[in-house]
Formats: C-alpha cells, sequence, structure tokens
C-alpha cells in the first residue's frame, strides 16, 4: 500500500535544518579559530619577554640592550625558530616578531594592534 521512501517535503525539511545548524556554527568556529590564533601568538610574545629578562640577568646586560634571536635560543625551550604567529605566511620567528630592547616589550609584526602584551 505505503511505498518505503522519504518524500520531496521531508527531504527539503532536513536540507533545511541542516542549513541552518551549518548558518549557526561556521560564524562561531571562526571565531574561536581567531581567538585561539591571538592566544597562541601573545603566548609566543610572553615566551620572548621571559627569555630576555633571562638574557640580561645570566649576562649582566643593561634594559637598553637588545639581544639576538640566536642569543635567546637557550631561554626558550625549542630555540626562537619554534615560535611563529599563526597568521604569518613567511612561517619564521623573523618574519613574526621583532624583539625589543629589554625595557620594551617584544612586538607582534603580523597583527601589531591585535598581538600584544
Amino acid at each position: 500500500m505505503y511505498k518505503k521512501g522519504f518524500t520531496l517535503v521531508e527531504i527539503f525539511l532536513v536540507v533545511v535544518i541542516f542549513g541552518i545548524l551549518i548558518g549557526i556554527a561556521i560564524p562561531n568556529y571562526l571565531s574561536v579559530r581567531a581567538r585561539v590564533q591571538q592566544d597562541v601568538c601573545i603566548n609566543n610574545l610572553r615566551q620572548i619577554k621571559l627569555a630576555k629578562e633571562h638574557w640580561v640577568l645570566e649576562n649582566n646586560k643593561a634594559d637598553t640592550d637588545t639581544p639576538t634571536a640566536a642569543e635567546l635560543d637557550t631561554y626558550v625551550k625549542d630555540g626562537t625558530a619554534s615560535l611563529k604567529c599563526p597568521l604569518d605566511s613567511g612561517n619564521s620567528f623573523s618574519t613574526s616578531y621583532t624583539i625589543n630592547n629589554v625595557g620594551t616589550n617584544p612586538a607582534c609584526k603580523i597583527s601589531p594592534g591585535g598581538h600584544t602584551l
């Protein structure tokens, strides 16, 4: 008597419901992704700052001195080469961050207004 299967209306309703759920999920996913990328960059800036402070203490330097990335390698777990801004297409420490002198916070070259300590 009745055929087994779905009607066109039932299939249409399922597609509409999936569309609504996707419309809600994608903007949330993108905002969370951007926040995580910013948090990773800020954490890298904190590591650079701490490495500079250790460098000053161990080498008796002044607050106006600026270390090189190579000098900070021993104070960062996997070396400064492991620190990159997630938004950096160059994908290297030198294109991601500016070390600055010891008395100044390091800076992100990729998003200077958004990724700061």
